[in-house]
C-alpha cells in the first residue's frame, strides 16, 4: 500500500506543478503559492511514506525495483525544488522560480522513467505520464475556479485553457488504458492473462470500478464543465470540477493498486 500511495501522491504533485506554466500571472501570487504548497505537501507525504517503509535500500514491493535508490533520490529532488520554488518570492529569488520549476519537472520525468523499468517500460511510462497529467489538470482547474471569486478580472481563458488540458488528459488516459487492456493480446505479452483474469474473474469488480470512476464518470462530466466555462458560470464549473476531481482521484488510486498488486498498468 505504501508504493500505491507514493505513486499516487508523486504523480498528483508532479502534474500540479506541470500545470502552473499554463496559468497566467493575473491569477495572482497566492494561486501559485497555494498550488505549489499543495504539490510540496503531497510530495513530502509520499516521500515520507516511502522512507519509512523502504529507507534508501528498498526491498520487496519498492517502486522501481532495482532502480529504487534512484527513484527515492529523484523524489527528494522534486520535493526540494518544489519547496524552493514556493519560497522563491519570499527570499527575493524571482528569477530562479522558472529554473526551479523546470528542475522539479525534469526530476519528476526522470522518476517516471525510473519507475517504468520493471515490465513493459514504454506502456508503464505512458500510464504514469498520463496519470500525472490528468491528476494535475483536475486539481489545477478546480483550484483556479475558486480564484474567480478572489481575482475578479481574471480572464475566462485561464479556466478554458485548463479545461482543454483536462479534456486532452482524459483522452490520452483513456487511450493508454485501452492499449493496456487490448495491446497484450496482440503483442503476446505475459500480462494478457492477468488482464483477462482481472476483468472476468470475481475480483474484476476493481477493474470495472477503475474504468467507471476514473474514465467513464469524468468523461460524462466534460460536456457540463465545458458548457459552464463557455457561459462564464465559474461557480457552477467549480462545483462540477469538485466531482470530477473526486472521480479522477478514486480512479487513479485504483489504477495504482491494480498496477502494483495485479501487474495491470491501468
Amino acid at each position: 500500500m505504501t508504493a500505491v500511495l507514493f505513486l499516487f501522491l508523486q504523480h498528483a504533485a508532479l502534474g500540479l506543478l506541470a500545470m502552473l506554466p499554463f496559468v497566467p500571472a493575473r491569477a495572482g501570487a497566492t494561486f501559485f503559492k497555494f498550488c505549489s504548497a499543495t504539490a510540496v505537501f503531497m510530495s513530502a507525504a509520499g516521500f515520507g511514506l516511502l522512507w519509512r517503509r523502504f529507507g534508501w535500500q528498498g526491498g520487496p514491493g519498492a517502486p522501481g525495483a532495482g532502480s529504487y535508490p534512484l527513484v527515492a533520490a529523484l523524489a527528494l529532488v522534486v520535493l526540494a525544488c518544489g519547496v524552493l520554488y514556493n519560497r522563491a518570492e519570499h527570499f527575493g529569488w524571482q528569477r530562479a522560480r522558472l529554473p526551479l520549476l523546470a528542475a522539479a519537472l525534469l526530476a519528476g520525468a526522470a522518476q517516471l522513467v525510473a519507475t517504468a523499468r520493471p515490465g513493459p517500460g514504454a506502456l508503464i511510462f505512458a500510464t504514469d505520464l498520463t496519470s500525472a497529467w490528468l491528476l494535475g489538470a483536475s486539481v489545477a482547474a478546480m483550484v483556479l475556479g475558486h480564484f474567480y471569486l478572489v481575482v475578479l478580472d481574471l480572464p475566462i481563458t485561464a479556466l478554458r485553457r485548463l479545461t482543454v488540458l483536462l479534456v486532452v488528459g482524459l483522452g490520452l488516459r483513456a487511450a493508454v488504458v485501452a492499449a493496456a487492456m487490448l495491446g497484450p493480446w496482440q503483442a503476446g505479452l505475459d500480462e494478457a492473462a492477468s488482464v483477462a483474469g482481472g476483468v472476468f474473474s470475481p475480483d474484476g469488480i476493481f477493474v470495472w470500478m477503475r474504468l467507471l470512476f476514473g474514465l467513464a464518470g469524468p468523461l460524462a462530466l466534460i460536456g457540463f464543465i465545458w458548457k459552464t466555462v463557455e457561459i462564464r458560470s465559474t461557480q457552477s464549473a467549480t462545483g462540477i470540477l469538485y466531482v470530477q476531481l473526486f472521480l479522477v482521484m478514486a480512479g487513479e488510486l485504483l489504477a495504482k493498486y491494480l498496477r502494483l498488486a495485479a501487474g495491470m498498468p491501468l
